[in-house]
């Protein structure tokens, strides 16, 4: 059985298209479960509709509202029980083998450990089509390689097991995403796997959570320079960084404590300590050192 955690607010217009994705999986073996964090568009009386056509459908009234994305999806992992779970964005549309390919894929690993698979996705609207073939450009394994995306990989293209949520639903202080988190987890105690191949259409439209991808490497380049105002650690994602050290430091192992220590100093030091300890211990952007220390050449580091 797969739980998939779907979080809704102001969905109306497109979640109709997201949930007949769903029901036409070649999987069949799922629940769909719903939390709206206060919507006021009609999403919850469409989410109604499909709870009465369909019991593997249900939506969690339990009075929680205005959580915002990051809690509003770890609150579903409350209601949780199956041995998988996925999470599920309102707006975007998955492809019909999507559960089936990734079930595949985490059901051969050790499940004793947690474990998070991610997929690809297509980039694409309702206008144009597909803009892209790889939402995805990057597949960080090791801490030093995902600490200065800030982000992580994203969350409605995996899935996980349950051991993964006895993590997950430890209360952190600071949150940057619910992604975030979960890629996090998935490197400090167990492992991360992709399958690199588009699973799903990420639908691009104005009113995106977290914002528009631009969708190849040379686009990702441009907007570095262009971007040069944002600095190279986003506050809100270093902040999600030290909330799951502190929650988790004493479970660590030791060298991935000390990569967390490193990271967590940065901002303190002199440039020149910065870029010996980045070069020291490798830390990467997209994979490259030295695409990092050109970003740092570019903006603000903090």
């Amino acid at each position: 059985m797969i739980d998939i955690l779907l979080a809704t607010y102001n969905g109306a217009a497109y979640i109709r298209e997201q949930i007949d994705s769903i029901l036409q999986q070649t999987v069949a073996d799922w629940h769909l479960l719903v939390h709206d964090d206060g919507s006021t568009d009609g999403t919850v009386d469409i989410v109604r509709e499909y709870v009465q056509a369909d019991k593997r459908i249900r939506l969690v009234e339990d009075g929680e509202r205005h959580l915002g994305v990051a809690k509003n999806f770890l609150h579903l992992l409350k209601y949780s029980t199956a041995e998988y779970a996925m999470f599920c964005d309102q707006d975007d549309v998955w492809i019909d083998n999507k559960v089936e390919v990734m079930l595949g894929v985490i059901a051969d690993k050790d499940n004793t450990r947690p474990q998070a698979v991610f997929s690809n996705a297509y980039l694409w609207n309702a206008e144009q089509g597909v803009l892209s073939d790889k939402n995805t450009l990057t597949y960080p394994r090791t801490l030093e390689a995902l600490l200065f995306l800030n982000t992580g990989i994203q969350g409605a293209a995996s899935i996980f097991n349950a051991k993964m949520r006895e993590f997950l639903l430890v209360p952190l202080r600071a949150y940057a995403m619910h992604d975030h988190v979960l890629t996090l987890t998935a490197i400090t105690f167990g492992e991360v796997d992709y399958v690199d191949r588009p699973l799903m259409y990420y639908r691009q439209h104005d009113r995106n959570v977290t914002g528009n991808a631009p969708g190849s490497m040379m686009n990702k380049l441009r907007l570095m320079k262009q971007h040069a105002h944002i600095p190279v650690v986003d506050r809100t994602h270093y902040e999600g960084v030290a909330a799951f050290y502190e929650a988790f430091k004493e479970k660590m192992p030791m060298s991935k404590r000390k990569v967390f220590e490193v990271f967590l100093s940065l901002p303190k030091l002199s440039v020149w300590k910065r870029v010996y300890l980045i070069v020291k211990h490798r830390f990467m952007l997209f994979d490259s050192t030295a695409l990092l220390l050109a970003k740092m050449c570019v903006r603000k580091f903090y």
